[in-house]
């Protein structure tokens, strides 16, 4: 879980709050707010259309009984994070004078704030009414006790329902996929600066969001992970009891070259900036550390393999391996001088075999034994830093697609090191053979892999 941090204004004693459990309260009632992450527009009020997904139409199913509505957005505050300048009127034409009317002072409370996980990413916000929040006592925890006791602190990050009352949670049968896209359906992710309480029945945690990928300004980038979200500077105020439970995120940080890093559930390593977002959206979000001769990016879902040759050390994209050890035998092909570049050794051979056979029954299923056809030569592009042009590139535009294929595979040995071969699986036979293509069995080849950069072998 990230590390907690002090609160930079100084607190009351710690008096730790206690919402729903007021004798006052019916605690059976769902929360009339959540979070406000965004404007609240998917929800509905009394007078429109409710919003009845699967689990809602289950109930109030009586004659006479309302449908489940997800509840309103509370008015008791609202927040502009940055606080939008108020731009004055002007005009040239000469107006009537009329009576004056007293002008009514604007209620607002502008404060300024950082996530403590991210304290170069300062901004403004500003809440109205203004003086009822800043008449609110400020407390480091909340203490919940329905109907387990658990207590939220600042500096924690936490799962925010996003509707109430509170989907129904998937089977626990149910996929990881299938778990987090219910996530990210029904949950936001916060970081919590403070609680401002009124009493009780009236708890407010301020958070800074967390937003997944797909919830970005700029949507999704190609090296998000699966299981990423995206620290922002984006304040909120919600009522402590929309707050589901704690959330397992970690910190990923990418200049860390141990190889010792363990992710938790889900993970951050970037910022969203909205003082930036207003001004430049193409810098809004943080930089991230570049990889490989391509400049591209670590996607976690993806592997990468380092150099450990002194005064190296770079990180190598798997498909762009690949894609040079692809082109390298895509050379000697032509010429018909394709064989192995890498001796092969006993203790591979039982490998490259079971490869060859499964590499075979494939080709047969997808391309069929009888559609296996050379295709004209053309020349290829070698892989050149900062060619971002060739991170697009698609089979279509290789020369060898259907001819050689590439592949690293992974070989996992108790008690020591994995090691990793690479082999150019052959498809078709060479112009100067006089084996039809429907005759010929897929050859694979044991190929070099070297760093990139430096030529340093990886197998």
């Amino acid at each position: 879980m990230a590390s907690t941090a002090s609160a930079a204004e100084p607190y009351p004693p710690n008096m730790p709050l206690t919402p729903g459990e007021s004798d006052h309260e019916d605690t059976t009632q769902s929360s009339p707010m959540v979070g406000r992450k965004r404007n609240a527009g998917e929800m509905e009020n009394d007078g429109e259309k409710s919003n009845t997904s699967g689990a809602d139409q289950d109930q109030g199913q009586g004659v006479g009984v309302t449908e489940t509505i997800e509840a309103e957005v509370s008015p008791d505050f609202t927040i502009e994070c940055p606080p939008r300048p108020k731009r004055p009127t002007h005009s040239k034409r000469p107006r009537r004078p009329k009576r004056k009317i007293p002008s009514v002072p604007d209620n607002v409370h502008i404060e300024e704030d950082a996530p403590v996980l991210a304290p170069n990413l300062h901004i403004k916000y500003a809440v109205r009414p203004g003086d009822k929040w800043a008449k609110l006592l400020k407390f480091k925890n909340a203490k919940f006790k329905d109907p387990v006791a658990v207590i939220y602190s600042s500096g924690q990050i936490v799962y925010v329902n996003r509707h109430t009352p509170v989907r129904p949670c998937p089977p626990a049968e149910a996929t990881e996929d299938e778990k987090l896209q219910y996530d990210k359906e029904n949950l936001w992710v916060g970081l919590i600066s403070d609680f401002r309480a009124e009493n009780q029945e009236k708890v407010y945690a301020r958070v800074f969001w967390l937003y997944w990928p797909e919830e970005l300004p700029m949507g999704r980038q190609p090296y998000h992970g699966k299981r990423e979200l995206v620290l922002s500077n984006h304040v909120d105020i919600i009522e402590a009891q929309a707050i589901a439970s704690h959330a397992e995120i970690s910190q990923w940080d990418e200049n860390d070259d141990s190889n010792k890093t363990v992710l938790q559930e889900r993970y951050w390593r970037q910022t969203l900036d909205l003082n930036k977002l207003a001004r430049n959206p193409d810098h809004a979000l943080s930089k991230l550390r570049q990889f490989c001769i391509c400049g591209g990016y670590d996607n976690p879902s993806l592997d990468m393999y380092q150099c450990h040759k002194v005064g190296c050390g770079m990180w190598n994209h798997e498909a762009c391996l690949v894609k040079a050890i692809e082109e390298r035998a895509w050379e000697k092909f032509k010429k018909g001088a394709l064989t192995h570049e890498v001796q092969e050794r006993e203790e591979s051979k039982g490998l490259a075999q079971k490869v060859g056979e499964a590499v075979s029954h494939l080709a047969d299923r997808v391309f069929g034994k009888d559609e296996v056809k050379a295709e004209p030569q053309s020349t290829t592009t070698a892989i050149t830093k900062g060619n971002k042009k060739l991170k697009a590139a698609t089979d279509k535009q290789k020369p060898w697609t259907g001819k050689l294929q590439g592949q690293i595979i992974k070989v996992e040995r108790g008690g020591a090191d994995d090691t990793h071969y690479a082999t150019v699986t052959q498809y078709v036979p060479k112009s100067s053979s006089k084996s039809a293509p429907s005759d010929f069995e897929p050859e694979i080849w044991q190929m070099k892999m070297g760093c990139l950069k430096c030529g340093e072998a990886l197998n």
